[in-house]
């Protein structure tokens, strides 16, 4: 399994945050084998560099996306709670209709953004 945190927009429209897992199989491989998800259709990967000091208001998010942390940190609020993402950590930002989501970096940050298709399309975290 693979550890993530999900932004997503409560019934109120209220941006919310929530620990999920991937799941992954097999889920013992053997030595030669990897264990995979299953495939989340995306359209195109961009790369994303915020300045340090860089910040936007509370807004929902244009479209469904994965955010990959490659350098740096940034801060995320969701309704007055605040998480901090820095390399390695994945965020799955659905939260595009509501009240949105705030964020800021105090010393920049660089992140892969993966495009994913409409939440029907694609897997839900387990």
């Amino acid at each position: 399994m693979v550890l993530i945190t999900r932004l997503f927009a409560d019934e109120h429209g209220q941006a919310r945050f929530e620990d999920t897992e991937i799941s992954l199989a097999p889920g013992n491989p053997p030595p030669d084998a990897m264990s995979v998800s299953p495939p989340w259709p995306a359209s195109a990967v961009l790369f994303g560099r915020g300045p340090a000091g860089g910040s936007h208001p509370e807004q929902p998010e244009h479209r469904r996306q994965l955010v990959i942390g490659v350098a740096g940190s940034v801060e995320v609020t969701a309704t007055g709670e605040t998480r901090t993402f820095g390399p390695g950590d994945v965020l799955l930002v659905e939260d595009t209709e509501g009240f949105g989501h705030s964020s800021r970096s105090s010393e920049g940050f660089v992140a892969a953004f993966v495009l994913l298709e409409p939440a029907q399309a694609g897997p839900r975290p387990a």
